[in-house]
């Protein structure tokens, strides 16, 4: 049947020893004295009764074995024991399970068949499991997997997964993920407790990279500083893979920033970015030649979109944060690089105020880098450009202009930022100029698709001595885990009353904490194994030879809760979405401000940081509003709400879940909201402080080439004028595959050539990619949205 999940049972095999098994681990046989069976193919009786003997027992493995049912009742012991652990509940008795092994036997004799299956020994079993009330132990001795026409379909690109992740192609390691991927799904709900697994699975909430629940946390912001301290071990322990110095030279140090990206991959969920990039690796450009840098710059994109080895065999989904000289905070801050601390102690004196030059230089490279494109002039979608617009900055160092007048300004290397934007729409623009992004006190990034961390000495007492990097103590920033509301359907159960609504989503946030109560605890317990070892490695210091700082802090990152439809919850509530009324506008602030408080509630209870945040919804969105459309109790009302082609997904919903509709993002007005541009700003920007885990506004840009003028003057108005903390430009794109031409727009044939062999790039959530991958929800969204010209830009 297809799209069967959480009813399979395993093979039964012997291994060489004689002991059995089931799922390939090794038992001992009961003693003799306790033997149910004889194991002859001669007629025998059960209970008094004349029965045939059964056939040998085929394993998935290759082994033919003759029935034992003491394997049963080994197995029974054996697995129920994760009962303990799961579900705080006795595993099964001994007595217990004989009896069971016994009844298994006697419906496997009456059916009287010819083949005899370990996948069909386990599903009788745990039918028995079901009818004796026994649901816990069925979830964990049940089997997890895929039919083999479901397998057959995600081999050929299509099925499950197929449209979750926009990064990742079609190819034989995608197929081999998404098979891993529907296991571990089902493995995880099976394993927390069934209330919490039917909230997602009913789509009240979404439990983002639920494959990897129980595995490894989410995304990471990493300190550069670390890698030129203690050198690389890429597989965390130093025994599958070679160990490297700290970095020596240029070339090695951009080497090493590729592949920790790289490796940080496959311990964590999520994206992997560098803070304060430029800053960090400044010092290893001291004496290159603008050539020689741009060449650097130019090898580390290009390794960044080349490493086809992040999970599934995409590219590394990267980030990097770029200011364009050094940040004031780091000006007087002894330098970390090529195994030393460079703080007169036990090196030379050199802070990175002393590498000025340097950041402005590799910003200028970096920059001139992706205005080229690649080959075929393709934009380069990752490392993403966080371009920092800091308080720093927004005044000239004229000292430093007038000594060297052949460096560029600050002025003109944003400018170049912006020639990018028009040209490709690449970078990203963390804004640091509002008060309560708090720049100058602490340090703050943006990362991933738009998570926004931080840190401060007045929330962290070790801020100076990581500021230092002293006795190896540096800055580890990231998330463990993401979950996703369903806003609109709070408000189909509020039923138009404040309170009610506010109570019903402050319930979900409560139950979100309980997920995260139970990633910590799994993943306590596989740190303590060493089964994140890339995260949690501790290196050999190079000066001292004693064991060094552990490269990620895991008490500092946080947990995350994100929003979904906020609009659509007060369009049902008030009958107006928030640009519409001003009604709906203040229950949206409103209601932001108390999950916002709740969080923060939350978190001193639990002892957890739990930030509220707009989170991506590649597939959420979507996922949200089908799932109450097929929900009878929510359909009606959902219909009044739902963004996109809702006739065509009510005529294919018996077909197909993969439909043309969606649930507006985050905090948002609608994409296709018939507003102005300054409308759509004075709307969105209120949100951003109150979202403190991350937010992004988007501006979706017409086909014309825009003018980069004008971009920079309205991001500069957006900046020093508005609460917004994180914007893009999105420009959408054609791609030639015969010609290799990128042309403006979404086109059906190239320009050029005429071919319609062509693909269409845009931002889906917060990255640039090819919109063939995209779900047909956020096709829907793509088609929907409003775009403005250049004169609607100024």
């Amino acid at each position: 049947m297809t799209g069967d999940i959480l009813l399979h049972d395993d093979e039964l095999s012997e291994n060489q020893s004689g002991k059995k098994t089931l799922d390939r681990l090794s038992i001992s046989p009961l003693p003799k004295n306790d033997q149910l069976s004889d194991n002859q193919p001669v007629q025998k009786t059960l209970d008094g009764l004349s029965v045939s003997a059964l056939p040998k027992v085929r394993t998935t493995d290759g082994f033919m074995l003759n029935w034992d049912r003491n394997i049963i009742v080994n197995q029974l012991l054996k697995e129920t024991k994760l009962s303990e652990i799961f579900y705080a509940k006795p595993a099964i008795t001994k007595e217990e399970a004989v009896d069971i092994a016994k009844e298994a036997e006697k419906i496997i004799r009456k059916m009287n068949i010819k083949f005899l299956s370990g996948p069909l020994i386990r599903e009788i079993v745990n039918n028995i499991l079901l009818d004796r009330g026994r649901v816990e132990w069925r979830n964990i001795m049940t089997r997890v997997g895929a039919s083999v026409y479901d397998a057959y379909e995600i081999d050929s690109g299509y099925g499950f997964g197929a449209n979750d992740n926009a990064n990742q192609l079609n190819n034989a390691e995608t197929s081999h993920k998404r098979k891993a991927d529907k296991m571990s799904k089902e493995q995880n709900l099976l394993l927390m407790p069934k209330e919490l697994a039917d909230l997602h699975l009913n789509g009240d909430f979404h439990i983002h990279d639920l494959e990897y629940m129980g595995t490894r946390p989410f995304c990471q912001d990493w300190d550069l500083r670390y890698f030129f301290y203690y050198g690389l071990m890429p597989d965390g322990v130093g025994t599958q893979s070679s160990v490297a110095k700290p970095a020596k030279n240029a070339e090695v140090a951009f080497l090493h920033a590729v592949k920790a990206m790289g490796s940080a991959q496959t311990n964590f969920a999520g994206g992997q970015g560098f803070y304060n990039f430029l800053t960090f690796i400044a010092p290893y450009l001291e004496g290159k030649s603008e050539v020689e840098i741009k060449q650097l710059m130019q090898m580390f994109v290009y390794e960044m979109m080349q490493m086809m080895c992040a999970r599934g065999g995409q590219t590394v989904f990267s980030s990097v944060q770029l200011s364009p000289g050094v940040p004031k905070l780091w000006k007087n801050i002894p330098v970390v690089a090529m195994g030393k601390v460079w703080d007169g102690k036990h090196a030379p004196l050199r802070t990175y105020g002393e590498f000025e030059k340097e950041v402005r230089l590799g910003f200028k490279a970096l920059m001139d880098v992706m205005l080229e494109g690649d080959a075929w002039g393709k934009p380069f979608s990752f490392p993403k450009p966080e371009i920092s617009l800091e308080p720093d900055f927004m005044q000239e160092d004229e000292s430093f202009n007038e000594a060297h007048p052949e460096i560029p300004t600050y002025k003109e290397l944003y400018r170049l930022t912006f020639e990018l934007a028009a040209k490709f729409g690449t970078p990203y623009f963390d804004n640091q100029l509002p008060e309560y992004r708090g720049a100058g006190e602490g340090i703050s990034c943006y990362q991933c698709c738009a998570y926004q961390f931080s840190a401060n000495p007045t929330d962290d007492k070790e801020f100076d001595d990581k500021l230092h990097f002293k006795d190896g103590k540096h800055f580890s920033m990231g998330s463990w885990m993401v979950l996703s509301l369903n806003c609109p359907r709070a408000a189909y159960r509020a039923e138009y009353d404040d309170e009610k609504l506010f109570t019903e989503l402050k319930t979900l946030m409560n139950r979100c904490v309980e997920v995260f109560k139970i990633k910590r605890r799994w993943m306590n317990s596989l740190i303590k194994k060493n089964r994140i070892p890339f995260a949690s490695q501790c290196p050999k210091d190079p000066n001292t030879g004693e064991k060094g700082s552990m490269a990620v802090d895991f008490e500092s990152l946080v947990y995350t809760i994100g929003v979904v439809g906020i609009n659509e919850m007060v369009q049902y509530h008030t009958g107006y979405q928030i640009h519409e009324s001003p009604v709906a506008y203040k229950l949206a602030i409103r209601a932001m401000f108390e999950m916002k408080m709740h969080a923060q509630k939350l978190s001193k209870e639990n002892d957890m940081e739990i930030a509220l945040a707009r989170t991506p919804a590649e597939t959420t969105a979507q996922r949200f509003a089908v799932s109450d459309l097929l929900h009878w109790e929510y359909a009606e009302k959902a219909e009044f709400t739902i963004k996109g082609d809702l006739k065509s997904a009510k005529k294919e919903i018996n077909e197909t879940h993969d439909l043309p509709i969606y649930y507006t993002n985050g905090t948002h007005i609608p994409p296709g909201a018939d507003v102005s541009l300054p409308e759509r700003i004075k709307y969105e920007h209120t949100f951003f402080p109150i979202v403190d885990g991350g937010n992004i506004m988007h501006i979706w840009l017409g086909e014309g080439k825009p003018d980069p003028e004008g971009l920079q003057e309205l991001a500069m108005h957006i900046a020093k004028n508005t609460q917004t903390g994180y914007f893009a430009f999105t420009r959408d794109m054609t791609v030639c595959i015969d010609e290799g031409y990128v042309a403006a727009g979404l086109l059906d044939k190239c320009p050029k050539c005429g071919s319609e062999h062509v693909q269409h790039l845009s931002r889906i959530t917060g990255y640039l990619q090819s919109v063939e991958g995209w779900n047909r929800g956020k096709r829907q969204e793509l088609k929907d949205r409003k775009r403005y010209g250049t004169r609607e830009l100024r």
